[in-house]
């Protein structure tokens, strides 16, 4: 409902000092004569095209398939002297018309897997021959996300638009700033943004084989990270140092020693197997698994630290045993703590 309004709101918005557009006035475009059905002075200069997005929401970003919902609105304006002489007998302000009688820029979401759009292909023309297209689009959009900093990353999101019939040199494409906005509320459930932006450039598209015009809307976003820093990262470092007692144990007393350290490696093995059912199945290790790895590779090292330092107490070197222990109590900490800057810095 929310989208329904804006929408309308949008619709009879002023554009570039254009009067308010008053819907009583609109009627079917009824041309003198025939259209042609081809760009714009075709044999000139090259056809102005302003485009704008508005991001209404971003529903979820489905880390699995790589790719994001989104709503948002797109307007695409152009002029057509043409359309304006085949009017001249209409005491009209606006018409309308299905986009597809007359010439238009074919635009393409090139990034989408799944796209609906929710009204009528229609486009208003006015006494000037400037045709203004409106359209909300629900669209899956495929992004590629960098989890190697997984749970602190932050991904960059882009809706991807490309002018399918026109040669970058017969389109001038201008970003219309008016429209060109991100909405203030979004559904968008453990993430933050943190800058939106447009960019307007010429792209090789592979699969045409042809260069294109393509207009990207690209949003910065940063997960929300302290859920899983209380849930997943916590729990792990205090398990390490749990393990860190065994240094302050009898080096002869070797049963409780290793029950702890052995009790502490199966507790991080299992937690890691766990949250791996729940992440990303990727081909390289993220933040966390990197941490997580080094805290089992920190609990082995107590575990042989324990033994060497129990077989030095039973023969004549205790008191070298008793030395290996205190180095331990401040080697250890020290050990953890390069892991955590290693693994997310």
């Amino acid at each position: 409902m929310t989208s329904l309004i804006l929408f309308f709101i949008l619709l009879i918005q002023p554009v570039q000092g254009e009067p308010l557009i008053n819907e009583s006035s609109f009627s079917a475009c009824n041309f003198a004569d025939p259209i042609e059905i081809t760009r714009p002075n075709s044999e000139g200069e090259a056809t102005q095209v302003s485009l704008g997005i508005s991001l209404l929401d971003i529903v979820q970003l489905n880390e699995i398939r790589e790719t994001f919902d989104s709503k948002f609105f797109m307007e695409l304006k152009w002029q057509d002297i043409r359309l304006s002489k085949a009017l001249q007998n209409q005491a009209l302000p606006y018409c309308h018309i299905a986009i597809d009688r007359i010439w238009h820029p074919q635009t393409y979401i090139f990034n989408h897997r799944k796209l609906t759009t929710e009204f009528d292909k229609i486009v208003t023309i006015d006494w000037q021959g400037i045709v203004t297209y409106k359209q909300i689009f629900d669209a899956e959009v495929g992004s590629f996300l960098d989890f190697k900093k997984f749970p602190f990353d932050s991904q960059n999101l882009s809706i991807k638009i490309i002018i399918l019939n026109l040669e970058p040199k017969d389109i001038q494409l201008v970003e219309n700033q008016q429209v060109n906005r991100l909405s203030n509320k979004l559904s968008f459930v453990g993430w933050s943004v943190s800058a939106a932006r447009t960019r307007t450039e010429t792209e090789n598209i592979e699969l045409l084989q042809k260069s294109r015009t393509l207009f990207a809307f690209e949003i910065d976003v940063k997960r929300e990270s302290r859920f899983i820093l209380w849930k997943s990262l916590l729990p792990v470092t205090i398990i390490v140092l749990v393990t860190y007692l065994v240094f302050w144990l009898e080096p002869t007393v070797i049963i409780p020693q290793v029950a702890l350290s052995s009790i502490t490696l199966i507790s991080v093995i299992t937690y890691q197997l766990n949250l791996s059912f729940q992440r990303p199945q990727i081909p390289y290790l993220t933040a966390e698994d990197i941490f997580l790895i080094g805290s089992i590779l920190l609990i082995v090292l107590a575990l042989i630290e324990t033994i060497v330092s129990y077989n030095l107490a039973q023969g004549k070197f205790k008191y070298m045993g008793l030395q290996i222990d205190i180095v331990f109590r401040w080697l250890f900490p020290i050990l953890l703590l390069g892991l955590m800057l290693f693994a997310f810095l």
